[in-house]
């Protein structure tokens, strides 16, 4: 599939969509607000979604905070920005985007113990856990049950928050490369982060370039 991209993308940026496009299965995105985190995220999946017939979710702890900010305004800045020819549709009664490849990513609460079923009885490719801060380490390990998707995608989870403090789960297994609930080390190979500051996320981004066909 064709597309144009339409926005220049900072240092950090580019860092970040590499390190996600590495052998990593889980990719943490560390900054401040405004930093460019989840639009980043969010640009992934739609990459992941165009080049693959897929599914992909994004989960926050509280589902009105995940259509506000990621339904409602990141995912349609990343559409509008960077996919305009996509062909995605947003679909408002259930929370997802359909590509005309057969590829959905949904978008999901955890607060709502209904939609949570219904979401999770689903496979998926990639799991985006927004704000991961506010989630227990035991709900994502049930959610990373459902990234079982067949096809040629690597599977991998997204995460993205604030720098945590030292006794959160993300600290112990992004930094220390230890399981507290396994108790048992995590190949750091496969928990990899970058740190996304809001000053990084200063360039103009809205500067329409070509992608090169390769």
């Amino acid at each position: 599939m064709s597309k144009t991209e339409t926005f220049k993308k900072t240092v950090i940026q580019k860092q970040a969509i590499d390190l996600l496009a590495g052998p990593a299965k889980n990719v943490m995105l560390y900054g401040g607000s405004r930093s460019g985190k989840s639009f980043i995220a969010i640009y992934a999946l739609f990459v992941r979604a165009c080049r693959v017939q897929s599914r992909h979710i994004c989960l926050r702890l509280r589902f009105n905070h995940v259509k506000t900010s990621l339904w409602m305004d990141t995912a349609r800045k990343v559409h509008s920005i960077c996919f305009p020819d996509s062909g995605a549709r947003f679909h408002n009664s259930d929370y997802y985007i359909a590509f005309p490849n057969g590829s959905e990513i949904w978008f999901g609460g955890l607060d709502d113990k209904q939609r949570t079923e219904k979401i999770l009885g689903k496979e998926y490719s990639t799991i985006f856990f927004n704000e991961c801060s506010q989630l227990e380490l035991s709900s994502i390990n049930i959610a990373k049950t459902r990234l079982a998707e067949k096809n040629s995608l690597k599977k991998m989870c997204i995460y993205d928050q604030n720098p945590p403090s030292k006794r959160h789960w993300a600290y112990h297994i992004f930094e220390r490369h230890w399981d507290p609930l396994a108790e048992d080390r995590v190949d750091k190979e496969n928990f990899v982060k970058i740190l996304m500051n809001p000053k990084d996320n200063i360039e103009g981004q809205k500067k329409r370039i070509p992608k090169v066909r390769k």
